[in-house]
């Protein structure tokens, strides 16, 4: 009897001790820890999808293009524009390693904003969010446990002052939207994949992604004397920028609602350049942007006070991305060289009558006999415009040459040791060209050039200089007159 007592007794214990295992709420070895941080702010690169990428994700979508557009200024100016995505520092190996689409480096979140983080399982069936948390830092983090297995997590946050919307995280996520009131809000969103390991911590640091556009303008003179000096910009504006958007938590993309209202871009500065304060739009991407400078107002020391509208359309403004918009007024016809005293012509001379600018930079253009090409570049270009002289080529070649190639024609770079690979055009390129030898004189044409111009607008006997152009160097001799060389045009600033 006393034995049966006992082992009564013992199989109570055992399952009294199993209940209690069962019925306990400690996680300790069936849940994983989750730490979320917030990791920084950018910008997009431009392809379909914000959220961050995996690094052995392939990514088909190509980076945007930077779009140029020459546009008249009255008939004397020409507005050179450029309207570029801004591009990340961050070197490829750490974009890869972090898997990160990302094309501007990451700023921090700022304190005060709002944000918050939701958990969905790999149904994608709510599991927990955090509320609507207060960012007050680098070391802010949502820590949870959860169970063992594939989760999903998003992020959406607000700047400081911006009221969060209003968003019912407890339902599936394919299902989930949320209605941002106009561009000011500045969404900011993101998304992350990861596995939950039983006592273990997952740690993750989460870039968060704009989803509205930014644009920042910049217009310069290039010079106080021949263009002028800036002294007003009114009535500027960016389209489209719709009033609303519907943003799908899923992934990011959003359909925008409402009209378009253009918004409105206030300038500051002084003297040669002013500059635009950020602005974002609402826009999916689909509609032609348009940029209005409105009425621009200069003065300068030759030309005195003169105005004009600044209009650009058919812009390429992509949904999240960060995009600088930098204008630049010169003269008609040219191009202006960094670091150079001179505006020189945009192209080589063409034809003979009329005589004008060849369309572009890599094209040869015509040949000139000596003794007539003095009045050439005024007559196609305007007041103020001659032939290049000696001093004024070496000017930039003091400065750097190198050879290259141009929309496949090889010629010299001139102004630069480094080979450009982009914005060609900010750059002097003279093509090689089918100058024509005419055995006069014993001031010939070197027998290994590839291209010669002419360097003087003044005949100095029966010769004059010129630029020689071969396969190794750039130098300048005295030809005779009678060959039949290239010109490139300058003019003082």
């Amino acid at each position: 009897m006393k034995n049966q007592f006992i082992q009564a007794l013992a199989l109570f214990t055992v399952l009294f001790t199993a209940c209690s295992k069962n019925e306990s709420s400690d996680p300790v070895g069936t849940e994983g820890k989750v730490s979320i941080k917030i990791g920084g702010v950018s910008y997009s690169d431009g392809g379909t999808d914000p959220k961050l990428k995996l690094s052995n994700t392939s990514n088909t979508n190509s980076a945007i293009a930077i779009q140029k557009a020459s546009i008249p200024f009255g008939d004397e100016l020409t507005v050179l524009a450029t309207l570029s995505p801004e591009t990340s520092n961050l070197s490829n190996i750490l974009r890869a390693s972090a898997g990160l689409k990302m094309a501007t480096s990451p700023e921090p979140l700022g304190t005060g904003a709002k944000y918050a983080v939701a958990a969905y399982n790999s149904a994608g069936d709510y599991v927990k969010d955090s509320g609507v948390l207060t960012y007050t830092g680098s070391g802010t983090n949502w820590n949870l446990t959860l169970a063992p297995g594939a989760y999903t997590f998003v992020v959406v946050a607000v700047a400081n002052g911006q009221i969060f919307p209003n968003i019912n995280f407890n339902q599936n996520l394919a299902n989930i939207t949320f209605d941002a009131p106009g561009a000011d809000t500045d969404v900011l969103w993101q998304k992350q994949t990861a596995s939950v390991t039983a006592n273990q911590t997952l740690s993750l640091d989460l870039i968060l992604s704009h989803l509205f556009t930014q644009v920042q303008a910049t217009l310069e003179s290039t010079s106080a004397n021949v263009v002028g000096n800036i002294t007003s910009i009114v009535g500027s504006s960016m389209s489209p920028n719709y009033g609303t958007a519907n943003v799908h938590l899923s992934d990011g993309h959003f359909t925008q609602g409402g009209s378009s209202t253009a918004r409105s871009i206030s300038f500051s500065g002084s003297g040669l350049l002013w500059t635009s304060s950020p602005a974002l739009i609402i826009t999916e991407g689909t509609s032609a942007g348009k940029v209005s400078f409105g009425t621009v107002t200069l003065n300068a020391v030759q030309n005195g006070v003169r105005s004009g509208l600044i209009n650009l359309s058919d812009l390429n403004l992509q949904k999240g991305v960060k995009y600088n918009l930098k204008l630049r007024l010169v003269p008609k016809g040219a191009i202006d060289v960094p670091n150079s005293n001179y505006y020189w012509s945009s192209a080589n001379l063409t034809g003979t009558s009329p005589i004008t600018l060849a369309a572009a930079q890599y094209l040869k253009g015509s040949v000139y006999s000596g003794n007539g090409s003095a009045s050439y570049c005024e007559t196609a270009i305007g007041t103020g415009w001659r032939t290049a002289a000696q001093t004024e080529y070496q000017s930039l070649i003091n400065q750097g040459t190198v050879r290259g190639s141009y929309n496949g024609q090889t010629g010299w770079f001139l102004g630069t040791s480094v080979l450009p690979t982009s914005n060609l055009d900010n750059y002097m390129f003279l093509p090689d060209n089918d100058f024509t030898q005419s055995g006069s004189g014993n001031n010939d044409i070197p027998t290994n050039a590839l291209g010669v111009y002419w360097a003087s607008p003044t005949v100095q006997g029966n010769s004059k200089p010129a630029l020689i152009l071969t396969a190794t160097s750039v130098s300048i001799v005295n030809i005779h007159q009678n060959n039949w060389a290239a010109i490139r045009c300058v003019k003082n600033k």
